[in-house]
């Protein structure tokens, strides 16, 4: 997380206080949970936290950081930019009343499609319904490293996909500590699209303090092209195997001059030390 600006606005009727502020996104290739752009904490009916970013162009992937502070049930929501969003009018009460004419006058008829709905229900993805396209996974810190807790497009049998299940309906009971969230898109959605999302976190019924964050676009997004590094490639673009091999190549160049280092030591106390020749103490000169 960079550039934070905190800003807070004045309580509103129901006595909650609302804080906002921006954090801007790193490149593509610096995205890791070392950097994950820091939501605050949360704890019982306390705090409620939301983050309204978007995978951009050269934005595969964003990750998000949360301190848990109480033991309890945890809820996740997750919304992304639906076809339906643009619809104005609320056909719900006439849908029903359809449903049930349906039923009254077409038992058979009615009970095919409850069933088809229900194959229907059952192959689609947690997300489908509430952000489409995307891909959220949740992870926690086990033994001084992440451990994946929830995903929603893991197998239906998964314990990752009944932890995230019980995430979006509020019904995880989550242990004290510290939360990572990756969202990501979907296979098969195209890395071009642009997908906006705003991902809420809070733990138990109500909350005092209404937390915000917007998400500002990453160098990469705002020039149109990857992040760029002197290599040999014929384009210089920056993968993600380059980005490994330039993480090695640093680790070795400081393991070689930690060895030289050590070397010139050892030189150094091998010409001023003493030893000792047939009993008699001989200091070394240079």
């Amino acid at each position: 997380m960079v550039n934070s600006i905190p800003r807070a606005s004045n309580k509103d009727e129901n006595g909650v206080s609302s804080w906002e502020k921006t954090v801007v996104d790193v490149n593509d290739v610096d995205e890791k949970f070392a950097n994950a752009r820091d939501m605050g904490y949360t704890r019982l009916n306390y705090a409620r936290v939301t983050a309204v970013g978007k995978l951009a162009k050269y934005d595969a992937v964003d990750y998000y950081k949360i301190q848990v502070q109480s033991n309890g049930k945890l809820s996740i929501s997750f919304r992304g930019t639906q076809d339906d969003d643009e619809k104005v009018l609320d056909l719900s009460k006439y849908d029903e009343y359809l449903d049930k004419l349906k039923q009254q006058t077409d038992p058979e008829g009615w009970k095919k499609e409850q069933e088809a709905k229900k194959a229907e229900e059952a192959n689609a993805k947690l997300l489908d319904l509430t952000a489409k396209g995307f891909q959220l996974q949740v992870y926690t810190i086990q033994n001084g490293r992440e451990v994946l807790v929830g995903d929603s497009n893991a197998d239906k049998d998964s314990k990752t996909y009944n932890a995230m299940s019980k995430m979006l309906s509020g019904d995880y009971r989550a242990q004290r500590g510290t939360y990572y969230i990756k969202v990501s898109r979907d296979e098969g959605v195209s890395s071009k699209e642009e997908m906006p999302y705003a991902l809420q976190i809070m733990q138990g019924d109500k909350y005092k303090h209404d937390y915000v964050m917007t998400e500002k676009i990453s160098e990469d997004t705002k020039n149109k092209k990857n992040s760029k590094v002197p290599t040999a490639s014929t384009d210089g673009t920056l993968s993600g195997a380059n980005a490994m091999m330039i993480q090695a190549a640093k680790y070795q160049s400081t393991a070689q001059m930690l060895q030289i280092g050590y070397l010139g030591l050892a030189d150094i106390y091998n010409r001023n030390a003493s030893t000792t020749i047939g009993g008699l103490t001989v200091s070394k000169l240079s």
